[in-house]
């Protein structure tokens, strides 16, 4: 039988327990800091994850899908993954009862976080799509000046639309800022 792989209880709870996956380091490390006590600073927060990531990418547990811009690139766990044996790994030890409150509150914590990002998520694609037709309103008011009857009263509805939709990108990104801290 191969050896168990330590990861730290924070850690293990991301990749195990709430079994992330497709990941960049950057995300790992914003749900880390999120998530942990322990993991305060983003600069080591980020160091440590790449480490732990590294060692698993060189133990074929983790795939890397390189992209040019070398913050982009993702990670996804292999076969060799969901075969491998993972133990917790923490400064002090946990009663039984300790680590199942820990998860709880984990996923919780990560359901939350989860549901925030990608509400927001969506509300940007929803701006990128308004911004677009805000442009062509605009570009069809420059071509079609003696149609602006037709086309001011959809601009500003589209443009209302998107300031609506701007507030509420900033709302979630000040409440993911709040939490992370």
């Amino acid at each position: 039988m191969a050896k168990a792989i330590a990861l730290h209880t924070d850690v293990y709870n991301l990749l195990i327990v709430l079994n992330i996956n497709n990941f960049t380091v950057s995300e790992v490390r914003d749900a880390l800091m999120y998530e942990s006590k322990f993991f305060n600073d983003e600069n080591e927060t980020r160091k440590y994850i790449y480490r732990v990531i590294l060692k698993l990418t060189k133990l074929k547990l983790l795939i890397k899908h390189t992209h040019s811009d070398v913050r982009k690139s993702r990670y996804i766990k292999s076969e060799a993954f969901s075969v491998a044996d993972f133990v917790r790994k923490s400064s002090a030890k946990m009663s039984v009862e300790e680590e199942l409150s820990c998860d709880e509150q984990v996923t919780g914590n990560a359901d939350f976080f989860h549901s925030i990002s990608k509400e927001k998520a969506e509300y940007e694609a929803e701006f990128g799509i308004i911004l677009s037709e805000v442009r062509e309103f605009k570009g069809l008011m420059k071509r079609f000046p003696k149609q602006n009857d037709l086309f001011k009263p959809l601009y500003l509805e589209t443009r209302n639309r998107s300031v609506a939709l701007l507030g509420k990108i900033n709302a979630l990104e000040k409440v993911l800022s709040v939490s992370r801290s």
